[in-house]
């Protein structure tokens, strides 16, 4: 055989090679795991193109942001998840979406809940492209143990305790400006939302960078930019061709830019506060930075390795991401639940003034007595999580409870779904009711392990209770000068960013008392 007929022959088994893989790829994988949901008893639509349900998606939910609700509905999914709304009218609760070459299943069983938070190395997160990328959240194994190990001390309750008074600190900037508002007409039509992000932003700034919180704001201004670049990207279905559109390249072209700014401001404060440590200036030790790289410290002398620069920065920058809007969120959500609900917001306010008058600002202790701001937190949890859904991916066959799940297939588990399933909290699902947390979050169900709103098992989010102890004292000073009821100028549009916020602000009507 001549060598010509060689290179020929090596060329067609290497063309019927990568044919086989990609057929293998676009086809046959897909098809088999199609089969093995349908099998198990999944339903949902046939895998036909490479792009899945995305365009549909796409198509659903850019319909749903652009039309408000008529009225004041806390039915979330047909605006938040309108696909997944559809399939499950269509399918039952046990169906699956395709995101692409891949199926996602819905889990609300909260059994299978719980087990998939408990096998966290099985049932795993889905790393992004980029290594590192939105720290703690995305990473696994024992690179997650270790990032984990390092910033426990940043959390712990006695560190708690010494950023109240940085909260106060915020809570108190914003109130005041509430009160210069309001001072003239005894009343003010106020976007609670745009002030309280604002407070959360400086909170979280100040906990996290200390005296440096002024270059803190700045990079959580940056960093919003990019989420709402990141957001017009992800809605854009161009996104998910062979090839981006030229208005999708525009926008990533934005975030590059800004990812740079990001990135330097970042650098520039850990060089910074590196050097106040090595120089022994201790009153920079009690902020988060200043904690996380003495406990980085510690880790590199006892392991032998610990947090990169690469880590650090990443870590700083999810303080905002995780701390800035899930607060924000959450006060914003419970003023309008509480302006709906007036009776709850007279409990409420009756339990503050009962217990710290009108101007007494609450320790911690006596936040942790309070009974009743709790329990409206909790339900607001209930009816706005501040992460719709959660996925995991299955990256090697898997066993949960009754399936046999192929590796290759991703599980969704919509909060927003199993917190209104009404097999699990009652009739009154649906319903505005704080009282079902009177006896604390595992007798509020039905079902152990149903209320979730900031994950579950080893893998809780860190900052859970930095979140909720500071909603706890925002909420508990507001009460003490104000009430509120909704504007007549609101419009209700719930949409999933970051965390779940309200599309067109929060304008309440606010009364000094």
């Amino acid at each position: 055989m001549e060598g010509s007929q060689i290179i020929c022959v090596v060329l067609v088994i290497i063309c019927t090679q990568i044919a086989y893989q990609i057929i293998k790829s676009l086809r046959w994988r897909p098809k088999k795991l199609e089969k093995n949901l349908r099998d198990q008893g999944f339903g949902g639509n046939p895998y036909n193109s490479i792009h899945g349900d995305l365009p549909e998606i796409t198509r659903l939910s850019r319909s749903a942001l652009s039309k408000p609700f008529s009225s004041l509905s806390h039915d979330l999914m047909p605006r938040i998840m309108p696909l997944v709304h559809q399939i499950v009218q269509k399918y039952g609760t046990k169906s699956f979406i395709w995101y692409g070459r891949r199926p996602r299943i819905n889990i609300t069983d909260p059994e299978y809940i719980r087990e998939i938070f408990t096998k966290y190395e099985v049932f795993q997160k889905e790393r992004p492209r980029r290594t590192g990328s939105f720290g703690l959240v995305m990473r696994e194994g024992e690179d997650w143990a270790k990032i984990r190990r390092i910033l426990n001390p940043a959390f712990h309750v006695e560190k708690l305790k010494s950023m109240l008074p940085i909260m106060q600190l915020s809570c108190e900037t914003i109130l005041k400006k509430w009160d210069e508002m309001v001072e003239k007409e005894g009343s003010a039509e106020i976007d609670v939302w745009c002030y309280l992000s604002s407070m959360s932003a400086d909170v979280i700034a100040r906990a996290a960078f200390g005296s440096s919180y002024e270059e803190g704001k700045r990079l959580f201004k940056l960093q919003d930019q990019h989420a709402d670049l990141s957001f017009q990207v992800l809605r854009s279905v161009t996104n998910y061709l062979p090839g981006f559109s030229e208005i999708a390249a525009k926008f990533n072209r934005k975030k590059i830019k800004v990812d740079e700014e990001i990135d330097e401001i970042v650098k520039s404060l850990i060089g910074k506060r590196k050097e106040s440590l090595k120089t022994g200036d201790y009153k920079y030790k009690d902020d988060l930075l200043g904690i996380m790289l003495e406990s980085n410290e510690k880790e590199i002398e006892e392991h032998g390795s610990g947090m990169t620069m690469d880590d650090v920065m990443q870590e700083c920058k999810l303080f905002h991401l995780a701390g800035e809007d899930t607060t924000a969120a959450l006060l914003t959500w419970t003023m309008l639940l509480l302006s709906q609900h007036q009776d709850w917001q007279t409990k409420a306010r009756e339990e503050v003034l009962q217990r710290f008058g009108k101007d007494q600002v609450p320790d911690f202790d006596a936040l942790n007595h309070l009974k009743i701001v709790p329990m409206i937190l909790n339900e607001t949890l209930r009816f706005y999580p501040p992460v719709t859904s959660m996925s995991r991916i299955i990256k090697k066959n898997a066993q949960l409870k009754r399936l046999s799940l192929l590796h290759g297939t991703e599980l969704s588990l919509p909060t927003i779904m199993v917190h209104r399933d009404p097999n699990i909290w009652g009739n009154d699902a649906n319903e505005y009711n704080p009282g079902r947390f009177a006896e604390g979050v595992s007798n509020a169900a039905k079902v152990s392990g149903s209320f979730f709103p900031f994950g579950g098992g080893p893998r809780v989010c860190i900052g859970q209770n930095f979140a909720l102890l500071e909603a706890k004292l925002a909420l508990t000073r507001i009460l003490q000068r104000f009430s509120f009821e909704l504007s007549p100028s609101y419009i209700h549009a719930p949409r999933a960013l970051v965390s779940l916020e309200p599309q067109f602000g929060t304008p309440l009507i606010l009364h000094k008392i």
